[in-house]
This record gives structure tokens, sequence and C-alpha cells, in this order.
């Protein structure tokens, strides 16, 4: 039991270090400031992008778009959003409030913590097995996230803009080019993928770090019953919720670790963005992201060490 914990601990916390480490930082040496906020850029623009175009081009998209695995995340993410705000509700939070809640419930951070978890974990089959739930996933996210604060502030659902947003985000972007190439006759180089894997390599942790450097400590703790909630639907609810789903529908060994891994991860730092936007307490959202994004190792390592022990995965 002991060296499945320790097996659990050593695949789960590297990747929080890298993020701590960039936390820690970007504080005791301010004048990165700029070289993180560029950092930034290359990783959303380029970095996970091309990781994704990596991946997706080595996988058979005629199966893994009917893939079990995928669908199973949907459903857990759909289930995960329902029983959030229903939760939200019942606890008497207002609808701005809930709004809050039900995003930070169901959304994980996909494309960097979640990457960076089934590349630890599982290594080459884990990222292979999670580019196309990423991609799948991150159109999932964004149009429920529209239609959650569209019910939480008012407003109608307006398709266009919303398919504007998602034709130019990056992340989909290179996983398209990805499955271009992956059902087109023509095939890459050995020394493209050779190079990927050094690519992948340096820009997982480069990543995390940048990502660490974003996080904002400085927002007031306000709110605290929302917080807290927020983040047990996040980091307890939502991944049980989801590991159900998937073992009712038959997924086991590294599909259920990599599904478990990606939906079990902290809020996904756009939650912020899109509640700042909407003019939301953006204060309320920015603390979810750090208190998830805080105690997501220990969440996470205890589930995949139960998996582990009860030989799941």
């Amino acid at each position: 039991m002991a060296s499945l914990l320790f097996l659990s601990f050593s695949s789960i916390f590297p990747v929080f270090g890298w993020i701590f480490l960039g936390a820690a930082g970007i504080r005791l040496v301010p004048s990165t400031h700029h070289l993180f906020h560029l950092g930034e850029k290359f990783v959303f623009y380029v970095g996970i992008p091309g990781i994704l175009f990596i991946t997706a081009s080595r996988i058979d998209p005629g199966n893994a778009l009917t893939s079990t695995y995928s669908l199973a995340g949907i459903a857990a993410t759909i289930s995960s959003l329902l029983l959030c705000w229903a939760v939200a509700r019942w606890r008497g939070f207002n609808r701005e409030q809930t709004g809050i809640i039900t995003q930070a419930g169901y959304r994980a951070n996909l494309g960097i913590i979640g990457l960076a978890l089934c590349a630890s974990t599982f290594g080459e089959e884990g990222l292979l097995l999670a580019a196309l739930p990423v991609a799948v996933w991150t159109l999932t996210f964004n149009i429920l996230a529209v239609m959650v604060l569209n019910a939480a502030y008012g407003g109608k659902f307006s398709l266009l803009p919303l398919l504007r947003n998602l034709v130019r985000n990056p992340l989909i972007v290179g996983i398209s080019f990805g499955f271009v190439v992956a059902l087109s006759p023509f095939e890459l180089p050995d020394w493209f993928y050779r190079s990927g894997e050094f690519f992948t390599a340096a820009v997982i942790p480069l990543s995390l770090i940048f990502l660490g450097g974003a996080i904002d400590l400085k927002p007031s703790l306000q709110s605290r019953q929302a917080l807290l909630l927020a983040t047990a639907l996040r980091l307890i609810v939502a991944p049980a919720l989801a590991l159900g789903i998937c073992l009712l529908l038959g997924l086991r060994d590294t599909e259920l670790g990599v599904n478990f891994l990606l939906l079990s991860g902290p809020v996904a730092a756009a939650s912020h963005i899109m509640v700042a936007a909407r003019g939301g307490d953006a204060k309320l959202a920015a603390n979810i992201v750090v208190l998830s994004t805080v105690l997501a190792p220990i969440t996470i390592t205890f589930g995949l060490f139960m998996l582990r022990f009860l030989s799941l995965v």
C-alpha cells in the first residue's frame, strides 16, 4: 500500500511542483513579470496547440470520435453541471453566485494541468488518449459556460459569437490540424515525432511554471461559503461522479485513468475570465481557481491511489 501511495504521489506532485515554483518565482523576482507574460502567450498560442497537433496526428479519428471514454467525459460533465447548479440553489446562493459555483464545479483545467498529469502518469500513451477529450471537452466546456452564465446573469444564447471564439481557440486549431493529418494519406516523418517528444518534454514544465506565475493571491477571501462549496464540488464531487459514470460504462485501465486525471483537476483559469467579462464577482472566481489549485495535488493523489489500490488502472 505504501508503494502505491508513493507511486501516485510521484506522478502527481511534480506537476504541481512546477506550478508552485512559478508562483514563488514571479514573486521573488518581480522583474520577471514581462517574461512570464510572454511565456503565457507562447504556451497558449504555440506550445499546447503544438503538443495537441503532434498527438492528434497519430490517432485514429474514426475510432476516437465514437470512443466510450470521450463520450463518458461529456456525460460526466453535463451531470456535474446539473448537480452543481442544484446543490448551489439548495444551499441558498443567488443566481449569480450559483453560476460561478456551477462553472467552477464542472470545468477542470484540461489544456495545461490535465495534459501534464496524463503525460506524467501514463507517458506517451496518456497524451495520445488525452488529445481527443481535450479538444471535444474544450468545446463542451465553452458552450456550457456560456449557457450557465447566461442563466445566471441574463442574456440570450448567441451561437455566432460562440462559434467565432471556438474557431479562434488555439487548442482547437491545433487538434483540428492534427486530425486533418491523421485523416489524410500523408504521414509525417519519424524525425518530426522524435523532435515532438523533445518539444513536449520542454513545453509541459514551462506551461506549468507560467500558469503558477499567473495565480493571483491578492483578492480577498470574500464569499467563503461559495468558495468552499465550489472547491469541494470541483475536487471531490465532480471527480467521484465522473468515476462512477466511467465505471458504469465499462472503462478501465489507462482510459479510466486519463478520464479521471482530466476531470479531477483544479478549476480552469478561463472560468475567472468569463465571469469577469460578464461583470460578475471576479474575486470569488479567482479565489476558487487559486484554492482548487492548492488543494488539487492532495485530492488527485488520493484518487489515483485508490484506483491503483482497487486495480482499476
